[in-house]
């Protein structure tokens, strides 16, 4: 991938190497002002290059990110309906209307405005037994009959919400990533199953509740160590048998989804924390200015 800051030479690289008899991806020219002139001259000239580019740029995420960046750099921005470049301040000129540059306005939250942010190239991760952070492994792990507590407790949520900030700002970060998707959604299940008693001294109500407050602390420290997830997810595949889930599977996952609306006005569901970890209050979904 081209980089978009200067060469030794002092000379800025073109993002758009490759394309348009442009090899080296070097214009050859110093300055911001003529490698913009060269963006335009030669990649964005005719609505044929324009369409090539707007292709690539839909479908490389590599090739967005680094045309994303170095218009940012150059203090640009690109309207991908008509592939034009402009200035920050200066809008886009259509029959429909104007469209005019806001930050974080684009379909990638970047300087790209019109086109979506392709998934990322990298190919998933592969976990420590052979499992990938794929949508097979999302699907094994939902089919499994694991019940989740529908409250958090009190002396959990603290911790529950770092976890769950670290793990969405991983989302963020990496958008297109499917492994970090994967684990976001893995996450509730795999941290707050719902603790079993092994005998009739950890059955006692006050028992339960503290063992049941241990168990989700202990599973969002180990989410937090490295390989922890890896440990988590085989856990929860060797409680499921990771075989297919049958009508009583299917009932109670029922019964526990009825369980959290009936008690949506008494408890603190995942639904809230989420909301809250984004800095959104719950009650009204509006941002939480303090």
């Amino acid at each position: 991938m081209a980089s978009s800051s200067l060469t030794s030479e002092g000379t800025w690289s073109c993002p758009f190497k490759g394309f348009h008899c442009c090899p080296s991806g070097v214009c050859g020219n110093k300055g911001i002002s003529r490698m913009i002139s060269h963006l335009k001259s030669v990649h964005l000239s005719t609505d044929e290059r324009k369409n090539v580019l707007r292709e690539a740029i839909t479908t490389d995420y590599n090739l967005f990110r680094e045309v994303e960046g170095t218009l940012k750099v150059f203090g640009q921005w690109m309207c991908g309906k008509c592939m034009r470049l402009h200035a920050l301040s200066r809008a886009c000129h259509h029959p429909d209307g104007l469209v005019r540059f806001s930050e974080g306005m684009g379909d990638g939250g970047g300087n790209i405005f019109g086109i979506l942010m392709p998934p990322t190239n990298e190919p998933p991760v592969k976990v420590n037994g052979g499992l990938l952070f794929d949508v097979e492994l999302l699907d094994r792990v939902f089919k499994g009959p694991i019940t989740t507590v529908k409250s958090i407790p009190h002396n959990c949520r603290y911790a529950f919400n770092q976890a769950l900030k670290t793990t969405l700002y991983r989302v963020v970060a990496k958008p297109g990533s499917v492994d970090e998707w994967v684990k976001l959604l893995l996450f509730p299940r795999c941290t707050l199953q719902v603790f079993k008693p092994r005998n009739r001294q950890e059955s006692r109500s006050g028992n339960r509740k503290t063992l049941q407050s241990r168990s989700i602390l202990n599973s969002l420290a180990t989410w937090g160590d490295e390989g922890g997830i890896t440990s988590l997810v085989e856990s929860v595949l060797n409680l499921s048998g990771v075989g297919s889930l049958g009508h009583e599977g299917s009932d109670k996952q029922e019964e526990i989804s009825q369980g959290i609306l009936h008690n949506h006005h008494e408890t603190t569901t995942l639904g809230d924390y989420c909301w809250g970890a984004m800095g959104i209050n719950p009650g009204t979904h509006q941002p939480d200015v303090k």
